[in-house]
């Protein structure tokens, strides 16, 4: 085999095979390596042709968790930006990606719509700048598309706005880096869905009433509440009604102001539930014409919230509960099954529906506070209410001991906590049976047994206000051996330390009670043999009413004064409490006079140590103070009058006169002129 190179002549047998290109002497051995280099040059190009995996050599020290940047920063870096002024950071983000790839245009995918029509953008690290700056890259950016951002703020590392365009939240999104400013710093936005925040106090009320105001046409009582979150006096404030609570404070405004209102357009507001509306038809009795077309209302069930009014006319257009019916007239009869007295639908007059003749369906009776299956019993269960109550709620619970029987039992439950939340004062006395299944001892560990056992397990309870004109009672056995009796309302569960109730009137939980008594004679008086009491958190609508109530005077409260209350000073009001109105038995009262007699309850045996149990005391009978002649009489009695009827002192006046200053027969004209709302607003006016 010829050596490699040949040696001698350039015409060698080895020379000639690899040095084919090349003549003389001396050549062979360098032009074959020549070729075998051309070979490798080959083979290598081949290879880079090949994909291959690489990596960007670290530009930072060896400790790479110690530095993270964002990605956007990445691609500055990679582009030959300046970086050297950079020191924001980013947590557990990708900080590489494959050398020569292209930059991604979007990393956080394609922008969905939301039920809610929102959308939140991002500037990161955009609060150093002047706002007009900012405006000004994006209109340059988004040229020739204009747009307004909505609430503006900036906060602690980014300027955060909204917009309810979709349209325009996906152009601001594919953005990327083209949005600059002048000093070079891209913008990035970043959209996703969000709402604004919203925080319900009074100056949102009061913004909300003045737009509603000029929204309301006194002619037709027809209140225009459309788009309502873009009225120009609401630009500083984000008002979404299809916000649960936004639309409560709404229908709180309308019935304080306007409750004889008869039509409402709450159209284009996004809405997809009509929670806010329980109870519409005690509120809004009058309503008659409802616009809700270019909502988010799901399917028609949601509208059986207005099943109890008389809607005439409906509108429901754009709405994805008319979606969902192919057949129109099967649309229209399955609306008309909730709403028979129906004319018009989304603009078209419906046709004459053809029913029977059957008489209408007359009126369900009014529920009433109380129930009394003895009349005589009234009077008992008012006065052992009373007493009771007013020890439960001052400093000292202990002198309880002298109401309950020395064998009581007391048994305290409330519902889960994913029902009402977790009552935390009262949840380590939970006897709820349904929570308690493991065993018998954890059925009866909570079951208090003794009279010393009740009353301490009482005494580890917050301190608390009961609200007397809250309470409904139920009187269901009476005889001479015992009476049962349940009684219902509301209390402040007070926070704090204070021990008086001015102190805390802001500070307190709202809690809603009902408790059942078995309770025995014993000595003079009554004592209780069993208890069983169940608290809650009180329902949005009875947090309603109850905030209401607070402007109005307690239910039976003006029949059960008394005219020796009114010979009392100016300066000492008498306490109502609106109990005895809703104990009051039927058809015992004659004349105007009130039902039960009023004034002071005087106890024949007050409560004591030993065995002495809450008696039911004895009730000093008023008399009338008609023809009254002494001015300073009058003066006393007009001011009783406005403290408890909450009226001027000129009305109050004018009221006590056109009676004969006769004060019982007044507080019962009262009452009556204001049950039937014919009390101008101007005499509550202080």
């Amino acid at each position: 085999m010829p050596k490699r190179g040949g040696g001698g002549g350039g015409n060698g047998g080895g020379g000639q095979r690899y040095n084919n290109n090349n003549v003389g002497n001396g050549g062979g051995r360098y032009s074959a390596l020549e070729d075998f280099d051309e070979v490798e040059d080959r083979q290598r190009r081949k290879d880079r042709n090949k994909r291959r995996v690489s990596f960007k050599p670290s530009q930072f020290p060896h400790n790479k968790k110690d530095i993270k940047l964002r990605p956007e920063d990445l691609r500055r870096w990679d582009e030959d930006d300046d970086m050297s002024d950079m020191t924001t950071t980013v947590r557990d983000r990708p900080t590489s990606r494959r050398r020569g790839s292209p930059i991604p245009r979007g990393k956080f995918g394609k922008l969905m719509p939301n039920s809610f029509g929102w959308y939140q953008v991002t500037l990161q690290n955009a609060q150093i700048y002047e706002k007009e700056a900012i405006l000004r890259a994006l209109l340059a950016a988004m040229s020739p598309h204009a747009f307004i951002p909505q609430y503006w703020r900036a906060e602690r590392n980014c300027v955060v706005f909204f917009t309810d365009d979709y349209e325009l939240a996906e152009r601001i999104q594919h953005l990327g880096k083209h949005a600059q400013l002048p000093d070079g710093y891209r913008l990035m936005p970043r959209v996703r869905s969000g709402i604004p925040l919203v925080a319900i106090d009074d100056a949102f009320k009061e913004a909300m009433k003045v737009t509603m105001a000029k929204r309301y046409n006194v002619q037709t009582k027809a209140l225009d509440l459309s788009r309502f979150h873009a009225d120009p006096d609401l630009r500083q404030t984000f008002c979404p009604l299809f916000r649960q609570n936004v639309m409560s404070a709404a229908i709180d405004i309308i019935c304080d102001n306007i409750p004889d209102l008869e039509a409402i357009n709450l159209n284009e507001n996004n809405m997809t539930s009509m929670e806010a509306f329980k109870g519409v038809e005690k509120r809004i009795p009058n309503l008659k014409i409802l616009y809700l077309g270019d909502n988010k209302i799901p399917s028609l069930a949601h509208l059986v919230v207005f099943r109890n009014l008389s809607i005439l006319e409906l509108v429901l257009k754009n709405n994805p509960c008319r979606a969902r019916y192919k057949d129109s007239q099967h649309f229209i009869s399955e609306v008309r099954r909730k709403f028979p007295k129906l004319i018009k639908l989304d603009g078209e007059t419906l046709a004459p529906q053809v029913t029977f003749d059957i008489t209408e369906q007359g009126r369900i009776l009014e529920t009433k506070a109380s129930f009394l299956c003895d009349n005589a019993g009234a009077e008992v269960v008012r006065q052992f209410l009373d007493q009771y109550f007013r020890i439960f709620d001052s400093d000292n619970r202990q002198s309880l001991l002298d109401a309950y029987h020395e064998n009581a039992m007391l048994s305290i439950t409330m519902p889960s906590a994913n029902q009402a939340g977790r009552l935390n004062s009262f949840w380590k006395f939970n006897r709820n049976l349904r929570r308690l299944v493991n065993g018998e001892d954890n059925r009866t560990r909570h079951l208090k047994y003794g009279r010393l056992a009740c009353v301490s397990t009482l005494d580890e309870w917050p301190k608390t206000i009961h609200e007397r004109r809250t309470f409904t009672v139920d009187l269901t056995i009476f005889n001479t051996s015992m009476m049962v009796f349940t009684v219902t309302g509301l209390f402040k569960e007070l926070n704090g330390e204070a021990s008086t109730s001015s102190s805390m009137s802001t500070q307190y939980e709202l809690r809603h009670f009902a408790r059942t008594y078995v309770v025995v004679p014993q000595n003079t008086g009554y004592c209780i043999r069993n208890e069983t009491i169940f608290i809650t958190n009180a329902s949005q609508e009875q947090v309603r009413e109850f905030k209401r109530s607070q402007h109005q005077p307690a239910p039976g409260a003006m029949g059960s004064t008394s005219s020796s209350a009114t010979a009392t000073s100016a300066h000492s009001q008498p306490v109502t409490t609106g109990l005895q109105g809703r104990l009051n038995p039927v058809g015992v009262a004659t004349g105007p006079v009130a039902i039960l007699p009023g004034g002071p309850i005087t106890s024949s045996a007050p409560v004591s140590s030993g065995s002495t149990a809450i008696s039911a005391g004895t009730v000093a009978p008023g008399a009338p103070a008609g023809g009254i002649q002494d001015e300073n009489t009058r003066m006393q009695m007009i001011q009783a009058m406005s403290a408890q009827s909450q009226m001027n002192v000129l009305w109050s006046r004018k009221c006590l006169e056109e009676t004969n200053w006769d004060y019982n027969h007044a507080a019962f004209v009262f009452e009556q002129l204001f049950k039937e709302n014919k009390i101008p607003p101007e005499a509550f006016v202080k």
